[in-house]
């Protein structure tokens, strides 16, 4: 039976062979680090750079091992590996490679040379990320850093030396042929829910060779700015060149980035759509709520909540942890928009905490939480156990001590423990009396 990535069982003594076409250097590690490592993370690059570490530098060092070395060395658990491997595929750094041989069962690991940097920012989809997770400031100095160094532009008359000029020229000098085979990592775009068939149909002005062409571009914007298949077509249109009839893609960016500082301020809200499987919501102000959360990207709604309701500042670690969120593609961004505004506005905080946003997450994801409106419920549960916990508390403090009832007498007892009493103080004094006289004596 045919098996698929998804579909095959990974286990830790699986062996594990290491591959690279070329030598991967400090400099490839340097634009790994610095351009790939914000959307991929920190333990992705340990992952890439151990196993750069461990390729062998000649036939007879190979040896076949298992992932119990990467596993230990990274300290990582099984399905984290997994994961954090598939993001080194996704960024055409990793290809795997699965087999089955007569000890079991063989993965092949070819690790490829990260993009140059001017391929990399040209590379839309990589680029994209970059921005969204960087920023503004950083992604333009990054592309700064790697940009002409020195001064701009060198005036003057070439005047270099040619190669005959200098080197003679021996024909006779038989060079041995090793032809080198160079794979460029290939980054693929399979968005789930963006129909670019749909999309193409609604643009104007442009063949479908060139729609093909920009197809890894356009899949970038709809994923960076969560814009849909007719948004995003009419905005294409008004950047079509009416010369070259071609996408002008920083024309898009541009009306894009427009858009986006737009809706951040005021969402556009949709009509809402009711759902059979929950109660319906009937409080005005949770009926505009779930209108704004369904119909706004998670970063927009982010944004729109710490600027425009608490008047403050979307911190970097914040949109971290929203892209976190959407990235474990368990709860849907609309849940993800209610529980941002449950915990910046309903429970006062004044930024999002990761343990107590994570912990709130992995309660809704058990609870299957898929709409706002079950997460409004949610919402309404929690608090009125929490109100039932402060009310039992508080009666508990505010129970009344026990007291001795008038009719009991008890003046024997009393009089019985009051000669106890004495009796034993009197006991205790002669004995430290006799201690006393033993002491002096000795």
């Amino acid at each position: 039976m045919t098996q698929s990535n998804d579909t095959i069982e990974f286990h830790a003594g699986a062996g594990v062979f290491v591959q690279s076409d070329h030598l991967i250097t400090g400099d490839d590690l340097s634009r790994v680090f610095n351009l790939y490592l914000p959307f991929i993370g920190a333990t992705s690059y340990a992952l890439y750079h151990l196993l750069v570490n461990e390729l062998p530098f000649a036939q007879d060092q190979v040896k076949r091992q298992d992932h119990n070395f990467i596993i230990d060395s990274l300290n990582i658990s099984l399905p984290n590996f997994v994961k954090f491997r598939r993001r080194l595929e996704a960024a055409g750094l990793i290809k795997t490679l699965y087999q089955r041989d007569a000890i079991g069962e063989v993965y092949g690991y070819r690790l490829l040379t990260p993009l140059a940097a001017d391929q990399f920012f040209k590379e839309q989809l990589l680029a994209g990320l970059l921005y969204k997770f960087v920023g503004e400031a950083r992604y333009l100095t990054l592309q700064q850093r790697y940009d002409v160094q020195g001064q701009a532009a060198l005036q003057g008359d070439d005047i270099s030396a040619r190669f005959l000029q200098v080197f003679q020229n021996q024909n006779d000098v038989q060079v041995p042929a090793t032809p080198l085979v160079y794979q460029e990592p290939v980054v693929r775009a399979d968005p789930v829910g963006f129909q670019f068939d749909a999309f193409s149909e609604m643009v104007r002005g442009v063949t479908p060779a060139v729609l093909q062409h920009q197809r890894n571009f356009l899949v970038a914007m709809h994923l960076t700015y969560g814009v849909d298949e007719v948004t995003l077509a009419g905005v294409v249109n008004q950047s079509v060149t009416l010369d070259t009839h071609e996408i002008n893609t920083q024309e898009v960016q541009r009306l894009l980035r427009q858009q986006t500082k737009r809706t951040a301020g005021q969402p556009e809200k949709r009509p809402a759509t009711t759902d059979t499987a929950v109660p319906e919501i009937k409080n005005a102000e949770a009926r505009a709520l779930i209108e704004i959360a369904r119909d706004t990207p998670a970063q927009e709604f982010l944004a729109y909540v710490k600027t425009t309701l608490k008047n403050g500042l979307v911190l970097k670690n914040e949109r971290d942890l929203v892209d976190y969120l959407i990235a474990q593609s368990v709860l849907p961004v609309a849940v993800v928009n209610i529980l941002v505004h449950y915990v910046l506005i309903g429970l006062q905080n004044d930024s999002l905490k990761p343990a107590l946003v994570t912990t709130i997450a992995d309660s809704w994801t058990q609870n299957q939480v898929d709409s706002p409106e079950k997460a409004l419920i949610q919402i309404q549960q929690r608090q009125q156990a929490n109100q039932a916990r402060q009310e039992k508390r508080f009666s508990r403090q505010q129970k009344p001590e026990k007291t001795t009832p008038k009719f009991v007498k008890q003046p024997q007892s009393v009089a019985k423990t009051t000669a106890e009493t004495t009796q034993s103080a009197a006991d205790v004094a002669a004995a430290l009396a006799k201690l006393k006289n033993i002491k002096t004596k000795n």
